[in-house]
């Protein structure tokens, strides 16, 4: 069946309905990709047939979300979780009385006036396997993967399980790498680590609580977080605020 070649999170009936609906409202002449962890899942889970933990969906447009964003409005999606400068979220339940976030499709959408999505991709993706983009329409293509964009390196990484550091854009970049570390990732060198770790001292309170939350739910707990940190060559307690403050 042609469904079982999609992109795996286009398994799932309701989220590939409401995909429909998000690619239905792309304004004429307006190009938008699927960015990010959705595309690295979705290659991960085709070479490996494992599926790694996903919230949301990320796209990107080259220029203003305005008009995408009204048709999504039209369609009955809300705006989500807080928007940032560049960054507008809006999501859809897909079942009526929908109250958890799985219960939810969330699309994170990205913008700038950078058209080129490769030079977008090469300046924001924190980290290689980040680095990839997908025209939105093609989620609906059984060889979807033949239209992917990527950084240098990005599907070898993944092919061989392996962080590689890209961009240093985030300061909880670290704690990407643990959690990646957790589902089977080597980790990244340590002197590539140690960009991301210094990042770690820009973390504000809220990120910090809100960042460990999803290491210790996908680490199984702070000890084991702890051990994939020494791992990494990584001596201080990076889950301390205490700790962190003093980097």
């Amino acid at each position: 069946m042609v469904e079982n070649k999609l992109p795996v999170f286009m398994h799932d009936k309701k989220t590939n309905e409401i995909f429909r609906e998000v690619v239905s409202c792309i304004p004429k002449k307006t190009k938008i990709h699927l960015v990010g962890g959705a595309i690295r899942n979705s290659l991960y889970y085709k070479y490996f047939k494992k599926k790694l933990p996903s919230r949301d969906y990320d796209v990107y447009i080259g220029g203003s979300p305005k008009k995408f964003i009204s048709n999504l409005r039209k369609k009955g999606f809300v705006y989500g979780k807080l928007n940032r400068k560049n960054e507008r979220v809006v999501k859809k339940r897909k079942s009526t009385g929908a109250k958890e976030l799985k219960d939810f499709v969330f699309i994170d959408i990205h913008f700038s006036a950078e058209k080129n999505i490769l030079k977008s991709l090469q300046k924001n993706a924190n980290f290689t396997i980040n680095g990839f983009a997908l025209p939105l329409e093609k989620v609906f293509s059984g060889d979807w993967y033949k239209s992917i964009i990527s950084v240098k390196n990005a599907e070898k990484d993944i092919r061989n399980r392996q962080i590689s550091v890209n961009a240093y854009i985030h300061p909880a970049q670290l704690y990407a790498c643990v959690r990646f570390v957790s589902h089977g990732f080597k980790p990244p060198t340590e002197k590539e680590a140690e960009g991301p770790f210094h990042l770690l001292k820009k973390l504000r309170k809220n990120q910090l609580k809100r960042n460990l939350r999803k290491v210790f739910e996908q680490t199984g707990g702070k000890m084991k977080a702890r051990k994939i940190a020494k791992r990494m060559g990584i001596k201080e307690d990076i889950f301390s605020l205490k700790v962190i403050k003093t980097l």
